[in-house]
């Protein structure tokens, strides 16, 4: 644990356990060291604390071990790391999964053939600018691990859309079947319809592109994008039994599996996830490795870009970065790009014509002051979605502007952001603000319902219609297409003009506003986190800080403790 964080019941409950069965203390002290650092996202903990004959007595413990077979807990002395047991077998079967499908490399179609498929699916376009989606389509032929990053605007979905046409031509040459069952999935029901609909607009703007006569319109139609599932979906999670239907022992019947937002994938789940891969399947990963890891332990995406870059790791040629940004050029992709690489000396800069503006906010005033200025420059779209208005553009009104907080609770997290803009526009529109449901309130799911098909981080907003007040919900991103509920089934929701950073990710608004706590010490600033939250606009953004907390973000980058990296990275 940091200097910041506090004990969980959890973490004193196994040491407790630990202690009472084998008497020691220290080995006591290392388990709770390890479960306190499962909490902070960490595969294992780092014993700092502990000396050299601390870790031998360690060392020799029946309960730990080398990995070599099963102990309740791994301990790699040198580095001084100690695993649960369940975290180091992940690390272990994940790596020896992702390395087995870099070296289990398929047939290739002949390079004459991929070279002529390439100058097609990408006709008319700047062979410059297009040069790392090129690379990328013609690594895809033959490979069984494919990994694509980029940030936002870098055409990533555009990219994997030309990929799967060249699987598709070239299935059998690759030695898939002669039509590839492809599944879309991603961690969160809110990314996964962002991906559908990602993929559904991607299929439209590329069918005007192809040659008419190049056979790739085809197959373009045979690419889904009706239904993208969450990972858990897609596995076959049973909640009765918290199992997966789908793993080692019986294989996803797919061909070809696209995760998105795959820096959002913990490493339990990612590990369910190759193993149910049958051999011959392609899975290909996209992500943004700069972005916020998993909330539960790994950041596996990070870890696997990471390792490709060693020139020895077999996957070395299997992840592609795309940098070319796509959207329309101005000064807030620049910013994107500061806060990425950890430039302190733009944040002195940050400003209107940055793209970005600091806003000081230092204490709850302030930022309440902010609050009601932010609700004066949209009140023109909050009368709108205060009055009579169809779904569709409620939903626009809703999508075009975003509170972003890295809390979730206090003065300056969500639930008191909340607060304030409820009663505000309360105040403003005349509805009763002590009431949870009103007409225009936006809402997130907090927890995934099966029964309604409502996954965690999807957003609704309760309209008053013919039918009394209902939540609507889309039922997919691809179309304007809608789902309704009466409120009192809705247990898992929260009012959602102020979200947490965490729960933003897949998703896109015109306006963002980001809150920061005052404390420049926190343990939640981190460089990922606030480029997490900027790179959600497509405008502009607003930052609600302190500069001592934006330049602690910019300067503190996370590194998760664990073994994984290094295991892709060796030769």
């Amino acid at each position: 644990m940091n200097a910041t964080s506090t004990p969980r019941d959890v973490d004193a409950g196994l040491a407790r356990w630990v202690l009472a069965r084998t008497g020691s203390q220290r080995l006591a002290r290392a388990a709770e060291a390890a479960s306190a650092a499962e909490g902070e996202g960490h595969a294992c903990a780092v014993l700092h604390a502990f000396d050299a004959a601390e870790l031998d007595e360690l060392r020799r413990h029946a309960w730990v071990g080398d990995g070599e077979a099963f102990s309740p807990f791994v301990l790699d002395a040198a580095q001084r790391r100690f695993w649960l047991w369940r975290n180091w077998r992940h690390e272990q079967r994940l790596a020896d999964a992702l390395r087995a499908r870099c070296a289990a490399r398929g047939t290739r179609p002949p390079e004459a053939t991929v070279a002529a498929a390439i100058d097609t699916l990408f006709a008319g376009s700047d062979a410059r600018r297009t040069a790392d989606q090129r690379a990328a389509v013609a690594a895809a032929p033959g490979s069984r691990l494919f990994v694509l990053t980029g940030g936002p605007g870098t055409g990533k979905t555009t990219t994997v859309l030309r990929m799967l046409l060249m699987l598709l031509q070239q299935a059998s040459a690759c030695g898939l079947p002669e039509r590839p069952s492809i599944a879309l999935a991603a961690p969160t029901g809110k990314a996964a319809r962002h991906l559908a609909g990602a993929i559904a607009r991607g299929k439209e703007e590329l069918a005007a592109r192809l040659p008419a006569d190049s056979g790739f319109a085809t197959l373009l139609a045979a690419i889904p994008h009706e239904q993208a599932a969450t990972l858990h979906r897609l596995l076959g999670y049973r909640p009765q039994s918290n199992g997966f239907a789908y793993g080692a022992r019986q294989p996803l019947p797919a061909d070809i599996v696209v995760v998105d937002e795959a820096s959002m994938v913990d490493l339990a789940t990612m590990r369910q996830l190759v193993d149910a891969l049958a051999p011959s399947a392609v899975l290909i990963l996209l992500g943004d490795p700069d972005q916020l890891a998993s909330v539960d332990a790994g950041s596996v995406l990070a870890d696997v870009v990471a390792g490709a870059q060693h020139a020895g790791s077999p996957l070395h040629g299997h992840v592609v970065a795309l940098r070319e940004t796509w959207r329309a050029a101005g000064p807030l992709q620049g910013a994107i790009a500061a806060i990425r690489d950890g430039h302190g000396a733009w944040a002195r800069r940050a400003d209107a014509t940055s793209g970005v503006r600091l806003l000081e906010a230092a204490e709850a005033r302030a930022l309440h002051a902010r609050i009601d200025a932010w609700l004066d420059r949209h009140a023109s779209a909050q009368a709108r979605l205060a009055g009579p208005i169809d779904v569709d553009a409620a939903f626009a009104i809703v999508r075009e502007a975003q509170v972003l907080c890295a809390l979730r609770d206090g003065p300056f997290g969500a639930a008191g952001a909340n607060a304030r803009i409820v009663a505000a526009l309360a105040a403003r529109h005349g509805f009763d603000g002590t009431h949870a449901w009103h007409h225009g309130r936006p809402v997130v799911v907090t927890r995934n319902d099966y029964v309604h098909g409502l996954f965690n981080g999807d957003l609704g907003i309760a309209l008053h219609g013919d039918g009394g007040l209902r939540v609507w919900f889309p039922a997919s991103e691809a179309g304007g297409e809608w789902r309704s509920f009466p409120p009192s089934v809705l247990v898992a929701c929260e009012t959602a003009w102020a979200i947490t950073i965490h729960r933003s990710q897949g998703s896109e608004y015109g306006h963002v506003a980001v809150v920061l706590p005052p404390d420049a010490q926190h343990r939640l600033l981190s460089r990922e986190l606030l480029y997490t939250a900027v790179s959600r606009a497509r405008h502009d953004v607003e930052l609600w800080a302190t500069e001592d907390a934006l330049q602690a973000a910019l300067a503190r980058r996370v590194e998760r403790h664990g073994g994984l990296r290094e295991r892709l990275a060796a030769p």
